[in-house]
């Protein structure tokens, strides 16, 4: 007979003993070296040894007890599955949340990663999900089969804001463009950019250029310069997760109006509504060459449609009420996710807060595009490099949505009306304006001062500590592209300062006090347009609209 379990020390379990057969002269095939051990009693007469006889043995006692020895015997057992049952009965309802996070924290993987702002699991919350070119966990079959190469590094072929509303009943979520043109942060070199350790100025490039040159935390960095959106919580899916999370769930439905053969995913699709395993639900996320023109915007209808497909049959009755299913699928989304290591410990809670969250209130939105094929010369080549520029207006306008926990509507763009006058003064009330303030001349407490000024009128100031340079005569308020009415609703409230649109800043606005300072006076606002005058409608909708019809 196989030993029993064992410690941690290599000895047997001491407690296996009660529960091996005895040679007792009924067939039992104790070992030699075990104890003579007391039967249990039933009102004082020592229960009968019972012969095991097949797999599961007799289902009661055997002919030969007397009638008050088998009522014994069967009260106990009696009360034993009555006992059992209750132990049960209160780990599920008084244990059981304890048990899921502790079963969650120990299978997730969790990183450290800077630049995070942080928040519990109340409130409203930003996170930056990644899907990053990892194969951890797949065969070389399954490299082969899904066409992802073998190329040495790591990159994010993925990048979406999900944002969790104040009371957890909304759900937004943008997909950035890989090929986004961003300022990518100065950073320290991993290698690939040069000498490991050598300091990389700040210089435009690609979004997923950001994880490839410096992994989470100068994605992170990227992505928070670019948008003006604070960043709560990291999360990161590889490939091999996103493959084992549709299998587990028997597949999704996909849907697509032509047929699809793309030879760089792999994916052979026919036109109309498709039941596709988790390699080729891969390929349909990751379809690019052959559809659309090569560029990312199809890629991300068709990721958008894939969430909204998953969600739905997660979220089903028949994954919900099949014990099995939804283990395989828990089991399956916590191995292919790495995690920033607060989020680890709130996970369970946040799980438990949006449980009844539908594809009704989840909301994808795309970032308004000034150009999808922006040709660009980069510093790694000296010719142009096909990227997507932004609208940086309208998609301020997304971004503050964000920023400010509002809905970000649904809808398809509708032709621009006619542009309203602009309103002469500023736009923007100053508690809408987050704004840091440097000291740009060196005098002690001088950027203290200006800060308190100006959240004394209503400004969102937050000064930066030390001196950012020195000798500076005229106060100048910086601003980028996206926040020019911002920037004059500041200029309204500090007379004199000179305005100055720096692209690099992307969603910032700072203000560089200088020698001048003054103080800061009161801002009258305009009225802001009517809805009817408005540019249009942000590209919006929900995941009930993503999914097959």
């Amino acid at each position: 007979m196989a030993e029993g379990p064992r410690r941690a020390g290599g000895d047997p379990d001491p407690m296996e003993r009660y529960f091996r057969p005895r040679d007792d002269g009924l067939g039992g095939a104790g070992g030699d070296d075990e104890e003579d051990i007391e039967g249990v009693t039933v009102d004082g007469m020592p229960a009968p040894r019972v012969a095991v006889e097949g797999p599961r043995g007799p289902r009661r006692p055997g002919p030969g007890l007397s009638r008050r020895a088998a009522l014994a015997a069967r009260r106990q057992r009696r009360f034993l599955m009555l006992t059992g049952a209750i132990s049960a009965m209160v780990l599920a309802t008084s244990g059981g949340a304890w048990a899921f996070q502790n079963y969650v924290t120990g299978m997730i993987d969790s990183i450290s990663v800077g630049g995070l702002d942080g928040g519990g699991p109340k409130g409203p919350l930003t996170v930056l999900v990644a899907g990053v070119d990892r194969r951890d966990g797949l065969t070389r079959e399954q490299q082969r089969a899904a066409k992802l190469g073998h190329e040495p590094g790591e990159r994010s072929d993925t990048m979406m804001l999900l944002h969790i509303s104040r009371d957890h009943d909304r759900v937004t979520i943008v997909n950035l463009p890989r090929d986004s043109l961003v300022t990518i942060p100065a950073h320290r070199s991993n290698g690939s950019e040069g000498a490991k350790g050598a300091r990389i100025p700040s210089r435009p490039g690609k979004l997923t250029w950001a994880y490839q040159f410096g992994g989470p935390d100068l994605t992170v960095e990227t992505i928070k310069q670019a948008t003006g959106v604070s960043i709560d919580h990291y999360v990161e899916v590889n490939f091999y997760g996103f493959v084992s999370m549709v299998d587990a769930l028997g597949g999704v439905d996909v849907c697509t109006e032509r047929p699809i053969n793309d030879t760089k995913s792999g994916l052979v699709l026919p036109a109309g509504k498709s039941h596709v395993d988790g390699l080729k639900a891969l390929g349909f996320a990751r379809a690019r060459y052959s559809l659309t023109d090569g560029s990312d915007l199809g890629r991300i209808d068709r990721q958008q449609q894939f969430i909204a497909s998953m969600m739905k049959q997660a979220l089903s009755t028949r994954t919900l009420s099949d014990p099995r299913k939804s283990t395989r699928f828990l089991n399956a989304a916590l191995k292919s996710l790495r995690v920033d290591k607060e989020l680890a410990e709130d996970l369970p809670e946040l799980a438990e807060q949006m449980k009844n969250l539908s594809t009704d209130n989840l909301t994808f939105a795309k970032v308004p595009l000034a150009n999808s094929d922006h040709p660009a010369t980069l510093w790694n080549t000296t010719s142009p490099q096909s990227t997507v520029l932004w609208d940086q207006r309208q998609a301020g306008e997304l971004f503050d949505k964000i920023r400010r926990d509002r809905p970000v509507g649904s809808g398809t763009p509708s032709p621009a009306p006619p542009s309203p006058t602009k309103p002469a003064g500023p736009t923007v009330p100053p508690e809408d304006v987050r704004v840091s303030v440097l000291n740009a001349i060196g005098t002690p407490g001088l950027a203290t001062r200006a800060g308190g000024e100006l959240r004394r009128i209503g400004f969102r100031a937050t000064v930066v500590p030390g001196v950012a340079r020195r000798g500076l005569q005229e106060t100048t308020i910086q601003y980028g592209p996206s926040r020019a009415e911002e920037a004059k609703t500041l200029a309204a409230a500090i007379p004199g300062a000179r305005l100055k649109k720096i692209p690099s800043l992307g969603s910032r606005v700072q203000v560089m006090v200088g020698a001048d300072w003054k103080g800061a006076e009161d801002v009258d606002v305009a009225p802001s347009p009517s809805p009817s005058a408005s540019p249009r409608h942000l590209e919006t909708g929900t995941a009930t609209e993503k999914l097959c019809k």
